[in-house]
C-alpha cells in the first residue's frame, strides 16, 4: 500500500472524527491533538509513522494553510502522498451537533465561531495530491471529488 497522509479539515462538529472512524480507521493511524494533548506527543507519533512507513490521518480542525503545512511539508519530504478531506463546515449545523456532545467532547460555541472566522478552504496549490469534499447530512457522509 502506498504511504499516505490524510489531512482532515473542518470546524469542530463537522464530523472529522466520525469520518475517520467510518472511512480511515482500518488503514490509517489516527493523529489527534485532543487525544495526544501536546504537539510534542503529536510529533513523536508522526515521526514513528514515518520511520515505520505507516499511513496516518491528522484528525484536527486544520483550518488554515499554515496549520496544514505543518503536516503536508514533512509528509512530502518523506515521500508520502497527501490527501485532503474538507468536511462541510456550516457554522450553525456544527454548533447544533456540538450541543449534542457531553463533557470534554463539547467545545464552547465561541471556539467553533473563532475557527470558522479563520477557516481557509484547502487547495491543490498547498501541495495536496488529492482533495475531496465530504458532505455530511448527519446520517450519511458522501465523499465527493474536489471542484
Amino acid at each position: 500500500m502506498e504511504k499516505t497522509v490524510a489531512i482532515l479539515c473542518g470546524l469542530q462538529g463537522s464530523g472529522k472524527s466520525t469520518f475517520y472512524q467510518n472511512f480511515l480507521a482500518d488503514t490509517y493511524v489516527r493523529v489527534n491533538l485532543d487525544t495526544l494533548k501536546t504537539r510534542h506527543r503529536e510529533r513523536e507519533l508522526i515521526e514513528a509513522c514515518f520511520s515505520e512507513g505507516r499511513s496516518f490521518a491528522v484528525d484536527n480542525t486544520n483550518p488554515t494553510k499554515e496549520d496544514r503545512k505543518r503536516y503536508l511539508l514533512p509528509a512530502k519530504e518523506q515521500g508520502y502522498r497527501v490527501v485532503g478531506y474538507y468536511l462541510e463546515s456550516k457554522l450553525k449545523i456544527c454548533i447544533e451537533r456540538n450541543a449534542l456532545r457531553e463533557g470534554k467532547a463539547r467545545v464552547p460555541d465561541t471556539a467553533i465561531a473563532a475557527t470558522s472566522c479563520k477557516l481557509e478552504i484547502p487547495s491543490y496549490e498547498e501541495g495536496f495530491d488529492e482533495l475531496y469534499y465530504v458532505k455530511n447530512d448527519g446520517k450519511t457522509m458522501t465523499v465527493l471529488p474536489w471542484r
